[in-house]
């Protein structure tokens, strides 16, 4: 809720600032529907070449089909996030051309679903929970067209970020109410450990737990990540 209230307050500032100037844009980001949100923008072009930017994505759930163990599992994505930035365009042209933003974010991901497998050569279901935090600072390349000095068609490029990140996962085997033996709990190590151990940067810092008693795994990471930002969005200018 205090997202939805924070886009409408977002929004509605807008509207005001619009009423004053023609320098404002409105945009919507559609490759944020895969990360489960909804993201909205703002440009606000106070100088020229310049400007301030906001972008905000409001939760809205999006259902995955995975497979895992060779059976087919439904997982749920959601996510919240905030960025703001300055924009400097290399062109003359107002509010279009090649541009550099640093800019600053937060950003809240979470999934959950059952995933299908196998355990000791028996079936298993996991209640599985996935949770990614970061607070991070980056730069990003990019370039804005305007069709008619109205419709604004914005790719950035390239934006190379560092994140102070917490990753969280963990899974309980809801198939049995009797603790694992020491086997079962062997194989659901093993198989976390498989799973992670090529993922960059973290694949070898992360901690693993094993809780033999609640039949669960989890896996912990809290530090440094790097990443890129990329992607697109449309918009209306004021």
């Amino acid at each position: 809720m205090k997202f939805k209230f924070l886009l409408i307050a977002f929004l509605f500032s807008l509207q005001l600032s619009a009423q004053k100037s023609s320098n404002v844009l409105v945009k919507w980001a559609p490759g944020a529907l895969a990360f489960g949100k909804i993201s909205v923008a703002g440009e606000y072009n106070f100088k020229p070449r310049k400007s301030i930017t906001l972008q905000i994505g409001i939760p809205s759930s999006r259902t995955y089909a995975v497979e895992y163990d060779g059976k087919d599992s439904d997982i749920k994505l959601e996510g919240t996030s905030v960025l703001a930035g300055f924009r400097y365009y290399l062109s003359k042209r107002q509010v279009s051309g090649f541009y550099i933003e640093p800019y600053g974010k937060y950003i809240s991901q979470e999934g959950s679903g059952i995933l299908k497998g196998e355990l000791t050569n028996e079936p298993a279901d996991f209640d599985t929970k996935f949770s990614y935090k970061a607070f991070g600072v980056g730069a990003q390349l990019g370039v804005q067209f305007l069709i008619a000095k109205r419709v604004a068609l914005d790719f950035y490029v390239l934006g190379p970020e560092a994140n102070m990140a917490e990753v969280g996962f963990n899974a309980r085997d809801i198939s049995s109410n009797l603790p694992w033996t020491q086997q079962a709990a062997d194989e659901a190590r093993a198989d976390i450990e498989e799973a992670i151990r090529d993922i960059p940067i973290i694949g070898k810092k992360t901690e693993i737990r094993v809780d033999r008693n609640t039949n669960s795994v989890s896996v912990d990471y809290d530090g440094f990540l790097p990443s890129l930002r990329f992607g697109a969005s449309i918009g209306i200018r004021f």
